[in-house]
């Protein structure tokens, strides 16, 4: 899943693999529980080390970004695996700092969830902030 935005001088361009699975009882291990029946795995991301530059580690407090956007996406995921439990696993998180701001971790997992399971869930209604110098999302939106 490629996410990518650009509507003031940069934009913001997070590439993003993810798995999904679903059964009937909850996750165990390293998966974290969201909301309802989703839970999120970020042990391939948060683990594998930082040196290799692969893509393939994010920082703890980027983490939280994904976890926002697997919260939203959460309503989606139950509709598309109705009475079971799925855990959404990140396998890659891949951006260049140029291009990077830590929201569009949310919004590329938001993507992915709508590729995945369908709508409702959506990438939110990114502006660009002159002042600020950075774009500002509505997770609202869609």
């Amino acid at each position: 899943m490629s996410y990518r935005v650009r509507r003031g001088p940069w934009g913001i361009a997070v590439d993003l693999t993810a798995g999904a699975s679903v059964a009937p009882e909850p996750a165990r291990g390293a998966a974290e529980h969201v909301a309802g029946r989703v839970w999120l795995d970020l042990a391939p991301v948060l683990r594998h080390p930082h040196a290799d530059r692969s893509g393939v580690r994010i920082a703890g407090d980027e983490a939280a970004w994904l976890r926002h956007g697997a919260a939203l996406a959460a309503p989606a995921v139950e509709a598309g695996a109705p009475a079971a439990h799925t855990t959404i696993t990140v396998h890659r998180v891949y951006f260049h700092p140029c291009h990077f701001q830590p929201e569009g971790l949310a919004a590329a997992l938001l993507l992915w969830a709508r590729e995945e399971f369908g709508p409702p869930a959506h990438p939110g209604e990114a502006s660009f902030d002159a002042a600020a110098g950075r774009y500002v999302y509505d997770w609202r939106a869609g």
